[in-house]
């Protein structure tokens, strides 16, 4: 075959752009693609007469990308599988997948990552197969795939589930008009796309759920339309016709008659007809759902949810945190040094000047006294900012490296990165700390403020420095190193196994809890004599980590509160594992389900796959301002999901000429300028709501203030030992009650006097005795601030045209690790 067919605009071989999308993918410039061809043509004794241009390359790309969507298609349509078990193979003569996705913002965009796995043969031995003329139906196995990276309006589930339908719409049209569906004589359907679905995996998150069940619920409305659909199909003539008769009967009676109906435009009679066949075919469905048996109803509505393994452990993790830190008051011991960050420093300095009680701070020491942290994990977080932060410019970086090099050995690791909160980056800090602590505390304490100009240090160095010193956050410390080796790497090396199906985790998920529980019964097991990896880890198999084990074990003797606060550390961890493995509680969907069940709705353990691409695009397009989303999708599709295998398999010459006919059409249709026209559509549309609510809440604001402002006040408490005044009194009822009272409290509240809450006062004594309370108080700050009765003791002339002011969010960062 030629390299390239004709003259000028002649069309380059199916191989070539096979061949400038792995160039490409190789991180290759598209602009240098067509030199580097004729480089390596030449290496070979060949001369190319022609040089690949920059805009044939991206055409390739996106062709990849069309070929890429068509695969999705086709593994929806073929997403079952034959599955090993017992060593028998055996075919499920039910079909299923499972979808997943993640969204992060970069640059103020918010975007969304979607991936399936489906159950899809290796394309490579399809094409051995084929080419040898073996007629055997390969062994599919779930693959993760990717659906696709979208820009979305918003990050609400219901934007979620909408990019999932524009995207399946999308996809239908290019399936069904291409010669593949042709072929093999089938169409795909949105509904193909549901009916196959079988769970949903992602993060922990509240939109991700409620994404998960809107998901859930429009799965089980397409079973019933489409039960509807085939029992509409079954009827006899005679019995259609009666029935379609009735409802029609109905439609005229709902209308009003027949000389209403003809009064209909046709366009509107048209849409009444439209509705009147969906309601009919949804009436048939139901009806079709309620007979079916238990177990039958049980498969057309299977869906599970499960959340990403990483996120369960770093939650628990948190939640093991929180209660450590919390246990130093309940034993009353000095809790971790206070870690100021540059803002708070100077004020808490004055804090802590001998005689100074809490009572006696101003409000402004106090709000930096309690915003400020302490303890193991925010020195962590300094440690990471200090040696290994995510802006390149700034803490020691490689100096660091090359210290820790110098002492530890060539092969010494980068810092853990916890100033990009990896997961399970703290306990990997906690545990790199520990092991070298005194190399550390030499680092910070000398070789840092001595290498500089100035002899100085920063805040961050100077609170690290006091972290490393103090008994309390050393003795956090050693507690997160145990519970890392204890607990978490046991439990990763299980869920980032190879092939692992995150609905046959419930018995780890169980073994965690009961291992937590019996190290909190029984103590020893950590910390007895006798104790060991054996006794103490999850899967009593070698610490991963045995140098800072044994660290912490040497550093004992001197932490005298180590065993308690480590043990609030577990207990607070098995308060969140709980919580975060509910979805593997007993008696639960995941717990009841069958092994054919699980495997239906297999899904992987982690949300490595969206998380990952979503991270590999924001690195891609700083690197590649230029380049556009459907770009990126067309690429990193057709890399991800190994769609030249399946080309290489199932295409034929006319598929070729298809995808190259949809990227033409892509590339001159404008995708990424309509793409930002809708998201400056949306942008205003969200400011113009966002400003009528905010108006329409100062206005509210304005009438309530007004009405406030109009209700009279009493003079003196003396009042309230006679009959109100008419003008106290709206309802004339001459006699305090509890609706007068109401009154006076929201005048008072108006002129800013502190008055506890409606709710809190429900009784009518309750309301007169914060009355009385009330109006004392108001009379003294009165007298403080030089004003009159009736006048207020706030601000009474707040701009009503300002929105509230709130900090920037690097600032405090921007402070915290400057140098």
């Amino acid at each position: 075959m030629p390299f390239r067919r004709g003259g000028r605009g002649g069309v380059y071989c199916t191989q070539a752009r096979s061949l400038a999308r792995a160039i490409t993918a190789a991180g290759c410039s598209r602009q240098k693609v067509g030199q580097l061809m004729r480089l390596m043509a030449r290496t070979f004794g060949i001369e190319l007469k022609f040089s690949m241009s920059r805009r044939t390359v991206s055409r390739a790309i996106l062709e990849g990308g069309v070929a890429a969507k068509l695969q999705v298609a086709y593994e929806v349509l073929h997403t079952d599988g034959k599955r090993q078990a017992q060593g028998i193979s055996l075919y499920l003569n039910f079909t299923g997948m499972t979808i997943s996705q993640d969204s992060t913002s970069n640059r103020k965009q918010n975007y969304e990552s979607h991936h399936f796995t489906p159950k899809a043969p290796d394309y490579d031995e399809v094409a051995r197969l084929q080419k040898a003329g073996i007629q055997v139906k390969p062994t599919s196995i779930p693959r993760i795939r990717l659906f696709s990276l979208d820009a979305t309006l918003d990050h609400g589930s219901e934007g979620s589930i909408n990019e999932w339908k524009n995207n399946l719409q999308a996809l239908s049209k290019l399936f069904n008009d291409s010669p593949l569906a042709r072929r093999l004589n089938r169409q795909f359907r949105i509904h193909d796309f549901w009916r196959v679905t079988k769970g949903m995996h992602g993060d922990h998150a509240n939109n991700e759920k409620s994404c998960a069940n809107g998901i859930r619920d429009i799965k089980h409305d397409v079973a019933i339309e489409e039960l509807g659909e085939k029992k509409l199909k079954e009827l006899a003539f005679e019995d259609l016709v009666l029935y379609l008769a009735s409802w029609n009967a109905k439609k005229l009676a709902d209308i009003g008659g027949i000389d209403a109906w003809n009064q209909l435009s046709g366009v509107e009679q048209a849409e009444r007809d439209a509705a009147l066949m969906s309601e009919i075919i949804t009436d048939l469905g139901q009806h079709e759902y309620d007979s079916l048996a238990e177990a039958a109803r049980r498969e057309i509505d299977l869906f599970v949810w499960s959340g990403c393994c990483m996120h369960k452990d770093q939650n628990s993790f948190k939640g093991g945190n929180t209660e450590m830190m919390a246990e130093w008051d309940k034993l009353g011991i000095e809790p971790p040094i206070l870690l100021a960050n540059k803002s708070n420093a100077a004020i808490l300095h004055r804090v802590f000047e001998p005689g100074r009680s809490y009572d006696k701070l101003s409000e402004v020491e106090r709000k930096a006294l309690e915003e400020t942290t302490r303890g193991g994990a925010k020195a962590m977080d300094l440690a990471g900012a200090l040696f290994n932060n995510k802006d390149d410019k700034k803490g020691q970086g490689d100096v660091h490296v090359n210290f820790m090099k110098e002492h530890v050995g060539k092969n010494h690791p980068r810092f853990p990165d916890t100033s990009n909160t990896r997961f399970g980056s703290h306990g990997l800090a906690a545990a790199e700390i520990i092991k070298h602590l005194e190399l550390y505390i030499k680092f910070v304490k000398d070789d840092i403020p001595y290498s500089k100009t100035y002899q100085t240090r920063t805040n961050i160095e100077l609170n690290l420095l006091r972290a490393l010193e103090d008994k309390a956050t050393l003795t956090e410390l050693c507690a997160m190193v145990l519970y890392t080796n204890v607990i978490s790497h046991p439990y990763m090396r299980v869920v980032r196994g190879e092939e692992v199906n995150a609905l046959d985790l419930g018995p780890l998920h169980a073994e965690v809890q009961t291992h937590i529980k019996k190290i909190l019964d029984d103590p020893d097991l950590l910390f007895g004599e006798n104790a060991s990896f054996e006794t103490a880890a999850l899967d009593s198999k070698e610490w991963e980590d045995a140098k800072a084990v044994n660290a912490v074990f040497e550093l004992a003797t001197s932490l005298p509160h180590l065993q308690a606060i480590t043990l609030a550390f577990f207990r607070g961890s098995l308060a969140t594992w709980i919580r975060f493995s509910a979805e593997f509680a007993p008696g639960g969907l995941i717990d009841e389900a069958s092994a054919e069940e699980r495997y239906l709705a297999w899904m992987p353990s982690t949300n490595d796959c969206n998380e990952g691409l979503l991270s590999h695009y924001r690195v891609t397009v700083r690197n590649k301002p230029t380049l556009t989303l459907h770009q990126f999708n067309a690429q990193a599709m057709y890399s991800r999901n190994d769609t030249l295998s399946f080309m290489n398999a199932l295409f034929e010459d006319e598929d070729h000429h298809y995808i190259m006919k949809v990227a033409r059409e892509w590339d001159s249709s404008g995708l990424e300028a309509k793409r930002r026209a809708e998201q400056v559509a949306f942008r205003r549309r969200l400011v113009e709501m966002n400003k009528a609510k905010e108006e329409a809440k100062r206005r509210k604001a304005i009438e309530l203030r007004e009405k406030l402002r109009k209700i009279p006040l009493i003079r003196s408490l003396a009042e309230l030992d006679s009959v109100p005044r008419a003008e106290l009194d709206p309802k004339g009822s001459r006699k305090w009650t509890g609706h007068i009272y109401d009154l006076q409290l929201e005048a008072l509240r108006f002129r800013s006097v502190p008055i506890p809450k409606k709710n809190q006062l429900k009784r009518v004594p309750e309301k007169l005795q914060a009355l009385r309370a009330g109006f004392t108080k108001y009379l003294e700050l009165l007298q403080e601030m030089g004003r009159i009765w009736p006048s207020s003791v706030g601000i009474e002339n707040l701009a009503q045209d300002d929105l509230p002011v709130e900090a920037e969010w690097h600032e405090e960062e921007d402070m915290e690790v400057e140098e």
